[in-house]
């Protein structure tokens, strides 16, 4: 199907100049043309009138995870359903495409690419890596270890050159485009202080070294300035959270062109905050135990902020999307709010558009979606648009009223349309 989406004022996700008066071709689900000036309606199949409005490449979240509820008593199923529904949530929000950095997301991933249901384009890693007692370490996964590749449920642990290597081949033989490792503590788990250094600087190396085998990168949740460091040193190029930053690693992150995910905005996660420890996954003995490492990070943040700024450093958007306490609405909107705040309007749109293109890039063969481009909008990228009232580039706060999301089209197919 051919289709003509006219009138729009258009941001390609790359530069902040806009294309005013601009026309968007689309053949099937990609976008074969952006032209200005006359144009004949009659050999489209499909109008769309765009009244003026801005057109901008459908937006990414680099850090969900779609296939793992917190929820008591969840099973594997249970946690399928809700995570439909809330992929489904997500394209109303304008997420087209959504990096999954932790869980079984196979069956969800395919009943959305063959259009069973609504919902993003997911980038998987499938069971994210972990040391034994480190930040994957639930209950679950420590009693059930000799089980963990025929059950996964999020996460595989190993210790070891050798099962760190097993871990990744096997996140690839359930569909991973990229590996997700834990490579320091964490907020949200208890026998893991946030200060603490996971895997060991040999396990990244092999760790990162297979992935490039697989020809991939690899992300990695962490938080210090040390544990980033080692995660640098090893090869990693992505660094989820990183609210802990220090000078001397910002000029390092700068240096080795690696990309930050500085998720999730704390400000916003008042309710998560409070009930950190709390999880039912987490070792029963450890329960309401005090990290008061965890403050400490929430403190770092306008110092972190500062740095990321002084040395625009390449960041993603991300919302690190958990399914807990029953609450299933998408974060995007109000994090888009905060990005403003903390890197401007064009930096934070630019995190959640042209930076997410230049990332799959490193997944070069693994990439699950190789025809078009994601994140941008140019000749040759998938039709993944969405069209917004007013110009986000100038204002990111539009994006923080999902009223202000007018059209949403993905793959060519139009999911929502209030124009």
């Amino acid at each position: 199907m051919k289709t003509l989406i006219s009138n729009v004022n258009v941001f390609d996700g790359k530069n902040s100049t806009i294309l005013e008066h601009q026309n968007i071709v689309i053949d099937n689900h990609l976008v074969t043309e952006i032209f200005s000036g006359e144009h004949s309606q009659e050999q489209f199949d499909q109008v769309i009138d765009g009244k003026g409005q801005y057109a901008i490449p459908g937006l990414t979240d680099a850090h969900v995870h779609l296939g793992k509820t917190h929820i008591d008593g969840a099973t594997a199923s249970y946690d399928a359903i809700i995570g439909a529904v809330v992929a489904g949530k997500l394209l109303d929000h304008g997420i087209t495409t959504v990096r999954d950095a932790g869980s079984v997301t196979t069956g969800l991933k395919r009943a959305i690419d063959e259009g069973v249901i609504p919902g993003p384009r997911i980038f998987p890693s499938m069971n994210y890596l972990s040391q034994t007692c480190g930040h994957g370490d639930s209950e679950y996964a420590h009693y059930n270890r000799d089980i963990q590749y025929r059950n996964p449920r999020g996460v595989a642990l190993c210790d070891g050159v050798a099962e760190c290597r097993r871990a990744v081949r096997e996140q690839f033989f359930l569909g991973a485009s990229q590996i997700k490792i834990m490579a320091g503590g964490g907020m949200s788990s208890i026998c893991d202080p946030v200060e603490t250094l996971q895997f060991s600087l040999e396990e990244m190396k092999a760790i990162v070294e297979t992935t490039a085998d697989y020809g991939s990168y690899v992300l990695a949740h962490l938080y210090t300035p040390s544990c980033i460091q080692r995660a640098v040193e090893a090869g990693v190029k992505s660094l989820e959270h990183g609210h802990w930053i220090d000078e001397e690693t910002a000029k390092l992150i700068k240096d080795k062109d690696v990309f930050l995910n500085p998720c999730p905005q704390f400000t916003l996660e008042e309710v998560k905050w409070n009930h950190m420890g709390e999880f039912s996954d987490q070792p029963s003995q450890l329960k309401k135990k005090k990290k008061p490492g965890s403050a400490r990070v929430k403190e770092q943040m306008e110092e972190t902020t500062n740095l990321i700024n002084k040395y625009d450093l390449k960041i993603l958007f991300g919302t690190d999307l958990m399914i807990m306490y029953n609450e299933y609405e998408p974060r995007e909107s109000l994090d888009f709010t905060e990005y403003k705040k903390r890197f401007g309007s064009y930096k934070g749109l630019l995190a959640a558009t042209g930076n997410f293109h230049e990332i799959t890039k490193l997944t070069t063969y693994q990439n699950p979606y190789p025809d078009g481009h994601i994140g941008v909008l140019t000749k040759g990228s998938y039709a993944d648009i969405v069209i917004t009232k007013g110009n986000p580039v100038e204002n990111l706060d539009i994006l923080g009223d999902v009223n202000n999301i007018l059209l949403v089209m993905k793959d060519g197919r139009v999911y929502k349309n209030s124009l």
